[in-house]
């Protein structure tokens, strides 16, 4: 009996040792294979992150290519080396856009000029401007660890009168979409121009909270590993 009792000790001791490596194996593969998902997502971030900054245009640049659009809409309603009085309203907060709407209507072959006119041989184009908004939408992410994005929408809508004698009003309204690094919000606003900047969206709660739990544990297991493999 002693002899039965001492061979099934010793069986299950070799039962026991053999499970314990293997479940020590299988931690130290799940310890590595997580530190090696977290560098990938961390390069996946990084590279993300120069292309949006590398893409990223200011809001008065999107601006500027908005009141582009209307000039070329306006400019095939003009007929071409007619002397253009040129009347806009951009209600003080958008007389940025004055200088660039002439540059844009004198590529249409057009003389453009202000004030009173002896005769009646020119074309007179009143242009205003209602709104010129910026919009961000929620921040998100697109890799773990990765830098907060936001969709940005500019918007540019307003009016323009074309008397050629007969008077003709037509509306407009243009849009511009893309996707911006939250970081880069500030360097694509311009201060000196209120209508360039929008409310900033707040950093989703659970990110904040789960990124730095993942961060500080997958330090903790890097620590760990590296010892317990010192040890053998």
């Amino acid at each position: 009996m002693d002899k039965i009792t001492i061979l099934v000790t010793q069986e299950n001791s070799e039962f026991k040792s053999e499970g314990s490596l293997l479940l020590e194996t299988l931690k130290l593969k799940a310890g590595w294979l997580l530190i090696l998902i977290t560098l990938i997502f961390s390069q996946q971030s990084f590279c993300g992150q120069n292309q949006s900054e590398k893409k990223a245009k200011t809001n008065l640049a999107i601006f500027y290519a908005l009141i582009d659009s209307a000039t070329s809409t306006i400019i095939t309603n003009i007929p071409k080396g007619k002397v253009v009085k040129l009347n806009f309203d951009f209600g003080g907060i958008y007389s940025i856009f004055g200088n660039h709407l002439i540059k844009e209507l004198n590529k249409g072959g057009n003389q453009i000029t202000f004030g009173v006119i002896g005769d009646s041989s020119y074309t007179e184009i009143n242009f205003v401007v209602d709104t010129a908004l910026v919009n961000y939408g929620k921040f998100f992410q697109t890799a773990l660890f990765g830098n907060f994005f936001t969709n940005r929408n500019v918007t540019l809508s307003g009016n323009y009168s074309v008397n050629q004698p007969e008077v003709s009003v037509r509306n407009f309204r243009y849009s511009y979409s893309d996707t911006v690094n939250a970081n880069m919000i500030k360097k694509i606003e311009n201060p000196a121009f209120p209508f360039t900047q929008a409310s900033i969206p707040a950093e989703p709660f659970f990110s904040s909270i789960y990124e730095p739990v993942i961060a500080v544990g997958a330090a903790a297991l890097t620590v760990i590993l590296f010892f317990t493999v010192r040890s053998k």
